[in-house]
């Protein structure tokens, strides 16, 4: 079973990511993970990070991905890309309203991610950072983040609570 979860910064992809690796004892891989140790090894906030990135870093980490598609199986990826590069695995895009994902990462912030003082400051950083990430993707790959028809299953999060989007991934997945 190869799963591939997507979607914006405070959909709840790192918890659900976690909780589906842990219950159907998968291994979890996390692009985001990488990039933040990446960046603050440089002495980057991962927002500060996304928008002076090096190509040559992105596809460092998109061979990587791309390599444990091809060799590895039983494993859950937390990845913007990872739908494009593990062709075969079950892709779904967890979304949210900016503001809401503001709101959640506001209440359990991350000491790789810029302190911001307000929510709407921190959702207004979020929607530039997907943009920003975006662009680069397109340009790269010609890979449109924003198109549904990249996913097998779309979730909007916003109103949903952690237990009920773990329900929602789990009836799409095929049991275990």
């Amino acid at each position: 079973m190869k799963i591939t979860l997507g979607g914006r910064a405070g959909s709840g992809k790192s918890f659900i990511a976690k909780a589906l690796a842990e219950k159907y004892h998968l291994k979890h891989y996390s692009t985001g993970d990488m990039m933040r140790e990446i960046a603050m090894g440089m002495g980057y906030t991962i927002e500060a990070f996304s928008s002076v990135t090096p190509e040559e870093t992105d596809r460092e980490l998109d061979g990587k991905t791309e390599k444990i598609g091809k060799t590895e199986d039983n494993f859950i990826f937390d990845s913007r890309l990872a739908f494009h590069f593990i062709p075969d695995a079950i892709k779904v895009f967890l979304d949210v309203s900016y503001e809401e994902g503001a709101r959640r990462i506001f209440l359990k912030p991350r000491e790789s991610e810029a302190k911001v003082e307000t929510e709407e400051e921190l959702a207004r950083r979020n929607k530039e950072r997907w943009e920003t990430d975006r662009k680069r993707y397109i340009k790269i790959y010609n890979i449109d983040l924003d198109k549904r028809e990249n996913y097998d299953a779309y979730i909007d999060t916003t109103k949903l609570t952690r237990e009920e989007v773990l329900r929602e991934v789990e009836r799409i997945i095929p049991t275990l």
